[in-house]
């Protein structure tokens, strides 16, 4: 049985230490366990490494009375866009269609704002892949000046990310561990085992989003700056008094 004084020092860590015992009825379902007292920890670990890779989705998007006209000035300017990324040294392998899309909308006459008129909206973008950070700048300038007049993102990513995430993991278990250490030698009890383990880790990379006024706004440098790792866990110990 934990003695007043225990139960006391407990209780000033109750946001960190959530304690099962067969008299607290109002305890969580997962949490009770009459058997044993559980220790609920979380932790967080950060690996920043430096992108070696870009990832571009830019487009055209045209507006006409007719279908076929929208198409047709679409793909006129979208094929200078993509020879222009060629031109920037950008491998065919790393330029793929990643939406093509034809809309009806109505919007307002420009003689008679009251009145509507129907156009036709067709949008294409491509994912590029720069294999070479420090030219995303020229391709986005290149891409813009050949017609592109929609930039949606920009991604920089690492080859490291794999390694560096379990990396991140590794420190994220450490620190659950270091406060448990903290609490139990705080609360006089011993850790004896883990219950489980949670993980819950934000997605991998620098999203940049462009808007279409954005993209008449670029200027070449372009930093890449570090990537941010980050892993979280939930450790829930096993926990009993210090005879």
């Amino acid at each position: 049985m934990l003695s007043r004084s225990r139960g006391a020092m407990l209780a000033l860590v109750g946001a960190l230490v959530l304690v099962s015992r067969g008299s607290a009825g109002a305890q969580a379902a997962d949490l009770y366990d009459p058997n044993r007292n559980i220790l609920t920890v979380s932790g967080t670990g950060e690996v920043r490494v430096v992108p070696n890779e870009a990832v571009v989705r830019l487009g055209v998007e045209t507006r006409a009375p007719r279908a076929a006209e929208a198409i047709q000035e679409n793909n006129r300017l979208m094929t200078q866009v993509v020879a222009a990324i060629r031109k920037a040294d950008v491998p065919e392998r790393n330029i793929q269609t990643a939406t093509f899309n034809v809309s009806r909308q109505l919007e307002p006459e420009p003689e008679n704002p009251r009145r509507t008129r129907a156009v036709y909206v067709v949008t294409n973008v491509v994912t590029v892949r720069l294999e070479d950070v420090t030219r995303v700048g020229t391709v986005l300038d290149a891409a813009t000046e050949a017609g592109a007049n929609t930039v949606y993102g920009l991604d920089f990513v690492s080859a490291r990310e794999i390694e560096a995430r379990q990396e991140a993991l590794r420190e994220a278990v450490s620190d659950a561990r270091r406060k448990a250490d903290i609490i139990a030698n705080a609360a006089r009890i011993e850790i004896t085992g883990v219950e489980s383990i949670v993980e819950s880790s934000p997605p991998v990379g620098i999203p940049r989003p462009f808007g279409v006024a954005a993209a008449e706004r670029i200027q070449t440098p372009i930093s890449p700056g570090e990537n941010v790792i980050q892993a979280s866990v939930q450790v829930r110990y096993r926990i009993r008094t210090r005879d």
